[in-house]
């Protein structure tokens, strides 16, 4: 079998660059040369492969990443379902990812300036920069609900919990999975979108949010298939990318992205898309939870993808990149 992962690239970041509060990390990042195993590709649905890496750290916190985020700044964000924040900056050479430099870690802390150690509090699945730029937002499940952090050294940060009075009736792990903020100049006008996991509605979709802004209420996105939503995220025009993922002894591991219309979401509605995404085992992919896009100056947007290893010796944290176009044809919605 060809060889899938090159050399490891070692990145330690240099211990004066943490403040206290933050561990510098030493990460393995083994390149993906190929996103299809034993045989070449590099198109994935209508998207182009740039590159991946699978990620390892001696530090036994390092791990279970659930969501992901690329600042201003360029830093790119990650929070663990463990509780912990993870700021790196991406390595890209021609125009591919390579590794990952500047590594360094420090726990979620509450509203009280504690770290956040009990499971239903501590559980991070979703990352997205607010409107004002200035904050992120972290959803959490267990305790379902969403807390504003202010940028500068998220260390440090004390968060602002969003008013979550339409989370009521949420069990289990079944609850706030992922939260995107629609564009300020949009049908949304910048309103924060929440997105269950599993929790369905009775009517063959799952529960979703739009909190606050013109269409402020309740809809459902159209379960196809065994996927469950793991992460969202908006595009410049107004429209959604939902990342979703399967798993299950039958069908085993995949994972899609489907496309929602900005006109489709509003309160009461059950909204269905067409896939720019889909693939299974065959393809180096893991639990993929986690999603941020950067728009570029030619009108194409970068997609970033993050894997939740869980702590497990069966899993990896996966980063992988695609790169979308406008131009491409979607998939048909179901899975071939």
């Amino acid at each position: 079998m060809r060889r899938l992962l090159a050399a490891a690239f070692l990145v330690a970041a240099p211990p004066v660059l943490a403040a206290p509060g933050w561990t510098p990390l030493e990460i393995t990042a083994r390149p993906i040369e190929e996103f299809t195993i034993d045989r070449p590709a590099t198109l994935a649905g209508t998207l182009t492969f740039m590159g991946g890496l699978s990620l390892s750290s001696p530090n036994r916190d390092f791990g279970a990443l659930s969501g992901m985020e690329i600042l201003p700044d360029g830093t790119v964000l990650f929070i663990a379902d463990t509780g912990h924040w993870l700021s790196a900056r991406l390595v890209e050479e021609g125009g591919r990812l390579v590794g990952v430099a500047d590594a360094r870690m420090a726990p979620i802390l509450d509203a009280a300036g504690d770290e956040a150690n009990q499971k239903g509090a501590a559980d991070a699945e979703g990352l997205r920069l607010a409107a004002d730029r200035r904050s992120v937002l972290v959803s959490f499940e267990g305790d379902h609900r969403i807390m504003t952090y202010p940028l500068g050294d998220l260390a440090f940060a004390r968060p602002v919990e969003v008013p979550r009075p339409a989370f009521r009736g949420l069990s289990g792990n079944r609850g706030i999975e992922a939260v995107a903020v629609a564009p300020v100049e949009g049908p949304l006008a910048g309103a924060i979108v929440a997105f269950s996991e599993q929790a369905a509605d009775g009517n063959g979709g799952l529960r979703a949010w739009v909190l606050g802004g013109p269409r402020d209420g309740q809809f459902a996105v159209r379960r196809n298939g065994q996927f469950d939503i793991t992460d969202a995220a908006f595009l410049p025009n107004g429209d959604l990318f939902v990342l979703e993922r399967q798993f299950s002894l039958s069908e085993g591991i995949a994972m899609r992205i489907r496309r929602l219309a900005a006109a489709d979401l509003r309160p009461g509605a059950t909204v269905d898309g067409p896939v720019v995404l889909v693939d299974d085992h065959l393809f180096q992919i893991d639990n993929m939870e986690g999603m941020a896009l950067r728009p570029q100056p030619d009108g194409s947007v970068v997609i970033t993808i993050v894997s939740d290893n869980n702590h497990s010796l069966l899993q990896r944290n996966l980063l992988l990149q695609f790169r979308w176009e406008e131009t491409a044809v979607p998939l048909p919605r179901e899975r071939p």
